[in-house]
Formats: C-alpha cells, structure tokens, sequence
C-alpha cells in the first residue's frame, strides 16, 4: 500500500502535522504563503525535522526576512494554513484522524458495500434464529457444542464481510477510484480461511484463559464444602480479583482483533503466522492510539446504528431486555431486523478500520475529494 509519490511532512508552528504530496506540489503551496515560514518539514517519520532554510528543495524560497536561526521562535505561530481547491494537505495525528473517520463515512455508503453488510447482517440474524430453536433442544452434554457450532458460523459469515469491504476499500484508497465486487471475488475465499484461522487461535486463547477462570474457584472449593479456612478464602479472592482484571483487559482485545485483523492480512497479503506476529507488535506499540481510535469510530457507528435500532427494540416492548423470553414467531423477525439494522456500523467499523490501520501503519491519509 505505500505510495511511491514523494511524501513531505509540515509541522506548523502551532503543532500541527499535514502531509502535501511531492516536492513541486508542496513548493508551489509555499509560494502562494499558505504555510507560515517558521514551519518545519521532513521526508520519513525517522527524520529530523528541519526548517525550511536549511532544505535544499526549499531554501530559495524563503523571504531573506524570515532567515532566523533555527531555534528562534516563530513570530507567525498564530498563523495556519487553508488548503483549498481540494486535499493539497491533510491533517496528521489525532485530528486528522477523525478527518479520516468522516472521509470513512463517504466509503461506507456504497451501494456495493452495503448491500454485502446487509447479507451478512440477515445471514447472522438467520444463524441466531436456528441458534435459537435448535440449541435448547441439544442434551445437556452437548449444548456446549452448539454454542461453539453458532459461533464459528457467526465468525465465518463476519470474515466473509472482512475480506469483502476490507478489499474493495484498500483498492478504493490506493487506485482513487470505487472498487468494484468482482475485482475483489477471486480472493474471498482465502482471506476468510486465513482471517478465520487467526481469530480462532486469539479468541480460543483468550476464551480459555476466561473460562479457566471461571472453573477455577469451584475446583479449588467446591460449593457442598465447608466454609474456607482464611488461606484458601484468601486465594479464591484472589482467583476472582484476578479474573475480573483478565476479563476486562481480554474482551477489548477480542473486540480489537475481530476489526483489525481484516487490514493486517489483506493489506499487505499475510500468512497466518506473520500477519499473528503483525498484530501482536501493532497492539504492543499502538494500544493507547488505538484506543483513542476506536473509541471514536464506535461513537460514530452508534450514532449511524441508533435511528434503525432503537425501533426494533421499542417494537418488540424491551430496550437491552432478553431475546429467549420471545416466542418463536417473535423471534424470528426480532433477530432478522435487528441483523438489518446493525449493518451500517458492522460496515462502517469494518471500513474505518482499514483507515485506522493505514494511519498506524504507513501514516496514510486519504481524502475522496481526490476521486
């Protein structure tokens, strides 16, 4: 995905960070005085910043009064730049994040990338409804495995929807232009199986070590025992306190892999292993700009999602209630509708997380205007 146009980077003198593609694009914007001369600029994220002086692409440009020594303090730092006449430069860092989370509205609203969340969405809402009429009917022995039966399912058809609008958009974002299905088919398949595989190991992970959790307490006390002694009512505080803690930092993660698995692998085209090892080092040196990112893409997939789903549940007399107390024919289209309606943020996260992803990985930022 990276680009091989040349890239400069501007840091304004009040902090700012915005991108402007080539040397003779950025040269002609320093000329027309939309960028204060006290602002600094650099090729590579590895590189020092450097004032415009002391650039060789540059140097001729700068007014003799504004050669100042390079650690003078910038008089303009009131001064901004105005793009204008459409994306010359765009806004690096946290602010030019959320610009991207907007630009990731205009992605979403595809007829292409809709209609194949909507899919999804009924097909989950299909699952859930046998999931739902059959499972009660399992021995007691093997409702387990139809718990795990449903979810490897659910799983798949969300993977199945991953490497659909995780294609279309990285094509949409390196070529320019919308990306159509049948340039994307050919690699469905795979990129579920691979997808599917990676999410299964983390999630069972994870999973396992919760339910280990969970288990242990009753193992090391069962419950027809006598009251514990101060040791072991001491160690199953602890098992429990411990256990809370690892809930509360697995579920997150779970969550942060389902959405940015889908990038990782069909970005830049991963084997299992590789692009496991790629997540691992992304969640170890982004956690906290990743949390912030996502935090924000949520709000806006549940400002999209509210309209639709609030009159289903205020249709079926319950808000966040329990769907099992509903009799078969209401739960048939309780599940179908609520799998409607949470397509619009199933597609917009899985959207925005390709721009979340080429943000953290390459510093990648796109404006559709540019279409």
């Amino acid at each position: 995905m990276a680009s091989t146009t040349e890239i400069w980077y501007i840091r304004l003198p009040d902090g700012r960070v915005l991108r402007a593609r080539g040397t003779d694009q950025l040269r002609r914007i320093l000329k027309s005085g939309r960028i204060p001369w006290e602002s600094r600029v650099r090729q590579s994220t590895d590189d020092p910043w450097q004032t415009l002086e002391r650039t060789p692409d540059f140097a001729d440009l700068v007014p003799g009064e504004n050669r100042t020594a390079e650690d003078a303090p910038a008089e303009g730092a009131a001064r901004t730049a105005k793009p204008r006449g459409g994306a010359e430069l765009q806004t690096l860092g946290m602010r030019g994040l959320v610009e991207e989370l907007f630009n990731a509205f205009e992605s979403t609203l595809q007829g292409t990338k809709l209609n194949a969340a909507a899919c999804v969405g009924l097909g989950i809402g299909v699952v859930l409804v046998i999931a739902g009429v059959l499972i009660p009917l399992l021995p007691t022995d093997w409702i387990w495995a139809g718990y795990v039966g449903a979810a490897l399912v659910l799983l798949i058809l969300f993977n199945i929807c991953s490497s659909i609008l995780t294609q279309m958009t990285a094509l949409e974002l390196s070529r320019f232009r919308p990306a159509h299905f049948h340039e994307v088919r050919a690699g469905i398949v795979g990129y579920t199986v691979r997808l599917t595989c990676a999410m299964a190991l983390v999630g069972g992970v994870m999973l396992a070590l919760i339910l280990l959790f969970r288990w242990l307490p009753g193992w090391l006390h069962p419950a027809d025992t006598a009251q514990p002694g101060l040791a072991m009512d001491t160690l199953l505080n602890l098992v429990n306190g411990t256990r809370l803690l690892l809930e509360v930092i697995c579920w997150p993660i779970l969550g942060y892999a389902l959405l940015m698995m889908g990038p990782i692998y069909i970005v830049e085209d991963y084997s299992i292993g590789r692009g496991l090892r790629e997540w691992v080092n992304m969640l170890r040196q982004h956690i906290g700009r990743i949390y912030l990112y996502q935090a924000i893409a949520f709000a806006f997939a549940a400002i999209m999602t509210l309209p639709l789903i609030v009159p289903v549940l205020l249709a079926f007399g319950f808000a966040g209630g329990n769907p099992q107390t509903l009799s078969l024919g209401e739960m048939v289209p309780f599940y179908l509708l609520a799998g409607a309606a949470l397509t619009p943020m199933l597609a917009y996260l899985l959207v925005a997380h390709v721009f979340i992803y080429l943000n953290l990985r390459y510093e990648f930022f796109y404006s559709a205007r540019e279409r």
